[in-house]
């Protein structure tokens, strides 16, 4: 498995990367199910590439896939709510509408922050009409700071933090959500 680890490390290591984590972050924020992390984690542990130039990136081709995501919603929902029912999305769909209505801001930033879905939260928000500057600007905090808590971890303890960081990240959502909603209240 290392070794297979290793492959995928040095691959992600090459220039074409870069394009490919802008096309990944930006499609992944609308509906692709695969997570910006999977690429970025690679490429920052390849060395190969400067950690900070390419979690940037990452955020902003993240947060401009999220605006598409936020005007697919606002202008399309008739034309895609069919595809939400198609990819089961549909329940996740009224349930971010849901967390909006109740919560609004704080679920934005958990779902740009989280492994939460957040494409259904940028679809969700523009169907809501949601104030598209405090969207953008909450999905660039939440978005940046979960790319480059990612970036800094790979980069500062390398392949081995990536075990300890998938076997606990669950829980360690699980608790940044209880804590937010027991503030709420």
């Amino acid at each position: 498995m290392s070794n297979i680890i290793s492959i995928i490390i040095n691959k992600c290591g090459s220039k074409s990367s870069v394009m490919y984590l802008r096309v990944l972050s930006f499609f992944e924020s609308i509906f692709f199910p695969i997570p910006t992390d999977t690429l970025l984690a690679p490429m920052v542990l390849s060395k190969k590439h400067n950690w900070i130039d390419i979690t940037i990136t990452a955020s902003l081709w993240s947060v401009l896939g999220g605006v598409f995501g936020y005007y697919l919603g606002f202008y399309l929902f008739d034309f895609i709510e069919p595809f939400l029912h198609q990819f089961n999305k549909y329940n996740d769909f009224i349930t971010a509408k849901s967390l909006f209505e109740s919560y609004g801001i704080i679920f934005l930033f958990i779902s740009a922050f989280t492994p939460i879905p957040y494409k259904v939260f940028t679809i969700s928000a523009g169907v809501m009409s949601y104030n598209i500057l405090l969207f953008i600007l909450i999905s660039i905090i939440g978005r940046s700071a979960r790319f480059f808590l990612v970036a800094f971890i790979c980069n500062n303890y390398g392949e081995s933090i990536l075990k300890l960081v998938n076997k606990y990240l669950l829980l360690f959502v699980f608790i940044i959500i209880i804590l937010i909603l027991w503030i709420e209240y």
